[in-house]
């Protein structure tokens, strides 16, 4: 069996090739030529199955990572150190550091697309909100033609991967806090709890919200509709990021079974052609443009979980998607299939700005350096105060019929129309990808009529400073698609936000429904203004130029490998095998279909589970 090597040291190995790569563990020893799993990606999903498939000692697995690990910096174990409070990740040695193509219903604006480049992927530099869809979105799944992946089937997935604290016997009467135990897992490897800090307007708000006809559910893991304080990944016992690296790789390190090559980027999937179908036998990887490149065989299986963005790419370089594309950059076709890098969905947002009181407590107040050590003193002495904060805590999942009139409603409704909506697909679409994506408008529609999801998401920023308002459901698509036959360049990433019409108007009605929250007494109580976009910006197409000019991404990319079937666009069926080839699955967040309506965090943690116990024959 193989021996694993020092967490804390780059080692330099032998390998079959003779080339060598960098390898993390505790012990000094030898990575093999071949392994019975081979995960490419150690993110949230590749760590979790890392995890799990190496439990049984018989069991060989190597995860190959592009990215390093952390070193426990404050920015990336701290709450307070949230993406954007300290510059953290964005364009760092954690981020891809990805960018779109130039969007053209953002008057040609590129955004920024940050993912995880570390152990852990996106899990170490995420706002760490730590939430589930709607039971409907996942039933959609379902009945997408994936058995065995509705919201009931996948509960005890959601479980497992959970260790929920429940919120403080203080904070649970004042913000009307209750849970299921039902609906939790309480010995997951990934912690889920509540900030240590609450800020005082969150009364105000979820007060507003009631006002409004958004009341706060029993429990929001089961029922994560309305409106409530929200969990994070964040291990109360310390008040730090709980990632899939503390999770998953920290735990891990060990076990003789598991090797994990970090600073190593997959370049190709390896084939076998030489059977009725092909079969995926190891992976090419290297350390850059100007490394050796490496090759290590897969027994088993090659599992890749790179992520949305990178997936699609990776399956393309080795032949597996649309042959129109490959034969550009001279990529022979193993397998035809038009659906990699197409379907892809993301959530896009507006925001509006408000002034409040003098006094009212703010993050303004840490800007203060005297005020900000005492709360770095207080958090290290007793991991409580405002450095136990982060981006969001009090947020809405709201229907679109709670959200606009029923007349506004009806009307966006009918812009979820099977007849016309295909023409807002990039052009020359195939048809299985537009034949899936009607099958997806099926669903969106029968959903947002039952008002059993979410439309929008708020998030309630800053005590109210700011309110951001997240699609959840856009219908826009977008595609993923290789620019050269080097693995080393970026794909071409066109989220083209905004492309189906819909998404800006419920955009619109969004920003009209924070002009009601804004006027509630309970935030009048707090001497909310608006400052933007500002009274002057009053039609429906001048809000829907601001949203234009502020919209970015939550980063929740998905759907570029979709599991549906493939006459549908799929790439990957309920199994998560890629179609057409033996031996090969996805298991990341581009297998969603459909983006559900919550932060993904937590559904690609029960996909990854979900994906292992299938692998090892098991049922959780």
């Amino acid at each position: 069996m193989h021996v694993r090597m020092k967490a804390s040291r780059h080692i330099i190995f032998a390998a079959a090739s003779v080339v060598s790569a960098g390898l993390h563990g505790r012990q000094t020893g030898t990575i093999g030529d071949s392994y019975d799993y081979v995960i490419v990606g150690g993110g949230t999903a590749g760590l979790t199955l890392a995890s799990r498939l190496s439990n049984d000692p018989s069991n060989s697995v190597l995860v190959i990572e592009a990215g390093l690990p952390d070193n426990y910096e404050a920015a990336v174990m701290i709450p307070r150190f949230y993406p954007g409070a300290s510059g953290f990740a964005p364009g760092t040695r954690y981020d891809w550091n990805l960018t779109s193509v130039a969007q053209e219903s953002l008057q040609g604006q590129v955004v920024n697309l940050t993912q995880g480049h570390a152990v852990g992927g996106s899990s170490t530099v995420n706002a760490m909100i730590f939430d589930r869809g709607m039971p409907s979105n996942y039933d959609a799944w379902a009945a997408l033609g994936n058995d065995g992946w509705d919201f009931e089937s996948l509960l005890p997935y959601f479980k497992k991967s959970e260790r929920f604290t429940p919120a403080s016997p203080e904070n649970a009467a004042l913000f009307d806090m209750t849970y299921d135990p039902d609906c939790h897992g309480f010995e997951g490897p990934v912690q889920s709890s509540y900030l240590a800090w609450s800020h005082p307007n969150n009364t105000n708000f979820l007060n507003a919200m009631e006002g409004l006809g958004i009341s706060t559910p029993d429990d929001q893991g089961c029922n994560p509709l309305g409106a409530y304080l929200t969990t994070h990944s964040i291990d109360p016992r310390n008040q730090s990021r709980s990632s899939a690296r503390t999770a998953h790789y920290d735990s891990t390190l060990g076990r003789a079974n598991l090797h994990i090559a970090t600073g190593q980027q997959a370049t190709k999937v390896l084939f076998d052609t030489s059977g009725e179908n092909p079969r995926a036998q190891g992976v090419e990887f290297s350390a850059g443009p100007d490394s050796v490149r490496q090759r290590v065989t897969a027994g088993k299986e090659v599992i890749v979980s790179t992520g949305a963005l990178n997936t699609p790419k990776l399956l393309q370089l080795s032949g597996i998607g649309p042959a129109t594309v490959m034969s550009q950059f001279g990529i022979a076709s193993i397998v035809d299939l038009p659906g990699v890098g197409a379907n892809l969905q993301d959530h896009p947002f507006g925001l509006t700005l408000a002034s409040l009181s003098d006094g009212v407590p703010g993050n303004y107040e840490l800007d203060n350096a005297t005020f900000d050590a005492e709360q770095r003193d207080l958090y290290y002495s007793e991991r409580k105060g405002r450095w136990t904060d982060t981006i969001a805590e009090a947020l809405a999942f709201i229907p679109l019929f709670n959200f606009t009139t029923s007349e506004a409603a009806n009307r966006l409704l009918s812009a979820i129309n099977f007849n016309t909506s295909a023409q807002f697909l990039p052009p020359g679409t195939d048809e299985t990808v537009v034949a899936g994506y009607e099958k997806q408008l099926e669903q969106l529609h029968s959903i947002h009529h039952s008002r059993s999801t979410a439309g929008m998401e708020l998030l309630y920023v800053d005590g109210g400073r700011s309110v951001v308002n997240i699609l959840m459901h856009p219908l826009s698509r977008g595609t993923v698609l290789i620019n050269s036959s080097n693995p080393f360049l970026p794909p071409l990433i066109d989220p083209r936000y905004f492309s189906h019409p819909y998404d800006g108007q419920v955009l619109v009605e969004s920003l009209r429904f924070n002009r009601e929250l804004l006027a509630t007494a309970p935030i009048q109580a707090l001497g909310a203004a608006e400052t933007l976009p500002g009274a002057a910006t009053q039609s429906d197409e001048e809000i829907l130029a601001f949203i234009k000019g502020v919209t970015s991404t939550e980063f929740h990319y998905s759907g570029t490998c979709a599991m549906l079937p493939r006459a549908l666009g799929g790439v990957v069926g309920a199994d998560l095998k890629v179609y057409g080839v033996d031996g090969l699955r996805v298991v990341d967040a581009s297998v969603m279909p459909l983006v559900p309506s919550a932060h993904t965090q937590a559904t690609v943690y029960a996909i990854a589970e979900k994906a292992a116990d299938m692998i090892l024959g098991q049922r959780t």
